[in-house]
């Protein structure tokens, strides 16, 4: 027996060494040649010589008949021809050997309706419902062709019909929501789209885009699709409600989602879930959701390395969401996370402090920098740690605390802070001094500014001095609005030479404070009412770049321009003038 197996498996290995590679050779040169032929016919349709192109495609047909690319070249070859309906006898020939190509069925069912043959085209649909029993692809291909011949309602009732032939409550939902949707039974869509779902999850995102592409309610829909969801016992759908819910922005319904579907999971799944979660939530703007996830994933790590790069991650969230509590609280879990006296563990709490230096009370404030001192006696950081608390204590109305977190620490930022405690004194002549010495440690664009106000300062009268000293104040403190009006009230009771100045550093400040529109009004009075104040150069080609950037004001801007350029030919700004003007003439 073992004897007789082993002449029986050599016999058949030898037959298949004999016969496969004429087999393949014979399918290799039936591929290439139907390839050379379509490239033929596509050659001689291009050029326009379509009987030639029917001739090649004939022959490859007759060569092989279950050739598709043949059989879409040469309907697309009739068509041009303007005779569509050549094509039908010979899908025939194709449908007969091979009766479950459905891209073939739905062009037989294209060509009739567009020869606006009903009659056929129906009896069509029937033959190909009865030899493909159970699927949903007839239905789904007669129901596109009906949908443009019949209308809606037909396309409906032809999908409803595949529905009953499946035997399956989900079968065609995509389609029907579909449909639904485009004859606005909005709530009857959402409901097939969230059983379209399906029990894996898999149509999550292409049912967000047709959400997405509702003309009306798309938030209603959105929530009610998410609640379907929400209520099913399935777990893989209500995480795809999760998803959705991210997809369409509802923080709400997303973080609810995500907590409850995250407790149903474990292990490696949960932090797969968690980690899809975070990344969604933070590339669309949901900070809660976000930090929650981010949150749930550091409470899993099992490294202090590993749980400092998700808080860190966490205060990014809540920084730029606007969320400093949140923030805080995780900065100080990573300030905690390091040895004591090291470095990492200085810088980490150095950021606490900034972040508290937005909402604790000066008590507090004080008490953290005290702290920090204490431990860290000769730190860097100290310098900055002390203007930001100092500013702080100012902006809260604290001035004798903000002099007391400042005594003793040197440094540019900190100098900065006292030189503007001495200005918000009276003592403009000592904080003048004091700006002074600072200068040459501060960031060069921090450094221009001081510079210009400096200069102002040194060059006024007493009055106007203390009206400019008390504006830099609170713009210093970020209250720009305030300080603009301090500015421009002080020019109507000042000499009329000391008023251009003033309105000039106004709109400078506005601009700084990104109050563009309000810095173009104080320019155009500038220009205005003092055409011979020295400060008219620097206003006129700041209003002519502020002009340019708006709708219908580059007109303007060349009209500033040019009579900037010919009333002050010799002015030190014409040069950067003179390029302004030609970028915006050649635009």
């Amino acid at each position: 027996m073992k004897l007789q197996r082993f002449v029986q498996a050599s016999l058949v290995a030898m037959v298949l060494t004999l016969v496969l590679p004429c087999v393949v050779e014979g399918q290799g040169r039936r591929g290439s040649e139907e390839g050379r032929l379509l490239r033929d016919a596509a050659a001689l349709e291009s050029r326009g010589d379509y009987e030639r192109a029917e001739m090649v495609l004939r022959r490859l047909l007759d060569i092989d008949p279950t050739s598709t690319g043949g059989l879409f070249a040469l309907d697309r070859v009739f068509r041009a021809q303007g005779e569509p309906e050549k094509i039908l006898p010979v899908v025939d020939v194709f449908i007969d050997t091979n009766s479950s190509s459905s891209g073939v069925r739905y062009l037989k069912l294209r060509v009739l309706a567009d020869l606006d043959s009903l009659e056929a085209l129906e009896a069509e649909a029937t033959r190909w419902f009865k030899s493909e029993p159970g699927s949903e692809v007839p239905y789904r291909e007669v129901a596109r062709v009906y949908e443009s011949v019949f209308g809606m309602d037909r396309a409906i009732e032809t999908l409803r019909l595949g529905r009953e032939a499946t035997g399956r409550d989900d079968a065609l939902a995509m389609e029907m929501g579909d449909l639904l949707a485009a004859t606005g039974a909005v709530d009857s869509a959402v409901e097939e789209w969230a059983t379209a779902v399906g029990e894996d999850g898999g149509q999550a995102a292409a049912i967000v885009r047709r959400i997405e592409e509702l003309e009306t309610g798309e938030e209603n829909a959105g929530r009610r699709l998410v609640g379907h969801l929400a209520t099913s016992g399935v777990l893989a759908r209500r995480r795809a409600g999760a998803r959705i819910a991210l997809g369409l922005g509802f923080e709400d319904a997303a973080l609810d989602l995500s907590r409850r579907v995250a407790s149903d999971l474990e292990g490696r799944t949960r932090e797969i879930f968690l980690s899809e979660v975070a990344r969604r939530a933070r590339e669309g703007g949901l900070a809660l959701t976000a930090s929650w996830a981010y949150e749930e994933l550091g409470r899993g790590a099992s490294t202090p390395s590993e749980r400092r790069q998700f808080d860190q991650r966490i205060i990014d969230v809540a920084l730029a969401a606007g969320d400093t509590a949140a923030a805080l609280e995780a900065q100080r879990r990573v300030a905690n996370s390091f040895s004591a006296e090291s470095v990492d563990r200085r810088r980490a709490t150095a950021q606490v402090i900034r972040l508290e230096s937005a909402r604790a009370d000066p008590a507090r404030l004080s008490e953290l920098l005290r702290a920090f001192r204490d431990e860290f006696p000769n730190a860097p950081e100290l310098d900055d740690l002390a203007a930001t608390v100092a500013g702080g204590l100012q902006v809260r109305g604290d001035l004798v605390g903000a002099a007391a977190v400042l005594e003793g620490i040197e440094g540019p930022q900190s100098g900065l802070e006292r030189a503007y405690l001495m200005l918000d004194m009276g003592e403009i002549v000592e904080g003048r001094g004091a700006l002074l010495l600072v200068i040459e440690g501060l960031q060069p664009t921090e450094a221009t500014d001081v510079i210009q106000f400096v200069g102002l300062l040194g060059r006024l009268s007493e009055e106007a001095s203390d009206v400019l000293a008390r504006a830099g104040v609170l713009a210093h403190r970020g209250m720009v609005n305030e300080a603009v009006r301090v500015l421009v009230a002080g020019t109507d009771v000042l000499e009329a030479k000391e008023r251009p100045p003033l309105l000039a550093e106004a709109a400078r400040i506005a601009d700084r404070g990104e109050v563009f529109e309000q810095a173009a009004s104080i320019r155009t009075r500038l220009i205005s009412d003092y055409p011979q104040a020295p400060e008219i150069g620097d206003a006129a080609l700041a209003l002519a770049r502020y002009r340019a950037r708006t709708p219908d004001g580059v007109e303007q801007a060349i009209a500033i321009l040019e009579e900037l350029i010919t009333t002050r030919p010799n002015a030190a700004v014409v040069p950067d003038a003179r390029v302004e003007l030609e970028k915006l003439r050649g635009g």
